[in-house]
């Protein structure tokens, strides 16, 4: 059940989902480097600790999970937490999912009087996202494979509010993974504006029970746009990201980011055992 770096897991608090996970890993425990860092022309190691913070614009943060280890260019996935959530505990999930590969970035949002963040709007969630993408290429500019296309994945909130963010910027944000919400997101409008726009793949997955049958429509309705869409189920677990769901994003990875700029190591890169 627990990855030898760490493991992210979400409970639901108060109706809302919350996710916990165990004391962060120390730097040493990443996965080791793909033969790709190995290059003459290498980058400088990414180094530090796994999880890290980056200052946003008008007191904004995002944690970031970076790939420790790495010496070439990674690509970024900007994971989007729900509400009364934690950023961090995103970054410990993803970082799971994506053995380590990515650039895991966490923007938060409003910091509640519980402690716990909550997006406000889908315009909040545009706003940030952009922001933690431009500072996670200025911090690591000789790691992150800058201007490649970024991999959107959002639980619950996060996933339901993913609608304008997809249509305005597909053109950089052309995969996504929608876990736990979003069953409304993409109906023929929004599926065909962010073909348009450079959409190309999304996968959905849920752990609730019967949860599968609610992204049918949206799947039926990317497909008339011709995109490929997929469902992962691995309910009926509750409201949250445990081990059996993010083994089977897991699975869904190659999928996902067949083709994409920054991935092209991933098909080498050393797997962890469990997520």
């Amino acid at each position: 059940m627990r990855p030898a770096a760490f493991v992210g897991l979400l409970v639901v608090l108060s109706g809302c989902p919350r996710t916990r996970s165990e004391p962060p890993a120390s730097s040493d425990e990443a996965p080791a480097a793909s033969a790709a860092d190995a290059g003459a022309d290498a980058a400088p190691m990414v180094t530090g600790d796994w999880l890290q913070k980056i200052e946003l614009p008008d007191q904004g943060f995002a944690y970031v999970a970076p790939p420790l280890g790495s010496r070439d260019q990674r690509p970024i996935v900007v994971a989007v937490h729900g509400a009364g959530d934690d950023p961090g505990f995103m970054c410990s999930a993803w970082r799971s999912i994506t053995d380590g590969y990515a650039f895991v970035v966490c923007p938060a949002a409003t910091h509640g009087a519980s402690g716990r963040y909550t997006w406000g709007s889908s315009d909040q969630i545009e706003k940030r996202v952009l922001q933690a993408i431009a500072a996670a290429e200025q911090r690591w500019p000789e790691n992150v494979a800058v201007g490649a296309p970024v991999v959107y994945v959002a639980f619950s909130q996060g996933a339901t509010l993913a609608g304008p963010v997809l249509t305005r910027h597909g053109d950089r944000i052309s995969r996504v993974v929608l876990t736990e919400g979003g069953y409304g997101v993409f109906d023929d409008r929004v599926a065909q504006a962010f073909a348009k726009v450079g959409g190309e793949r999304v996968v959905f997955s849920c752990s609730s029970g019967g949860c599968a049958s609610g992204f049918k429509a949206a799947v039926a309705a990317l497909g008339r746009a011709s995109l490929p869409a997929q469902i992962d189920d691995s309910g009926p677990l509750g409201h949250s990201i445990p081990p059996p769901a993010r083994e089977g994003l897991n699975r869904q990875l190659p999928f996902l980011v067949e083709g994409l700029r920054g991935w092209e190591g991933y098909a080498q890169h050393p797997r962890q055992t469990a997520h």
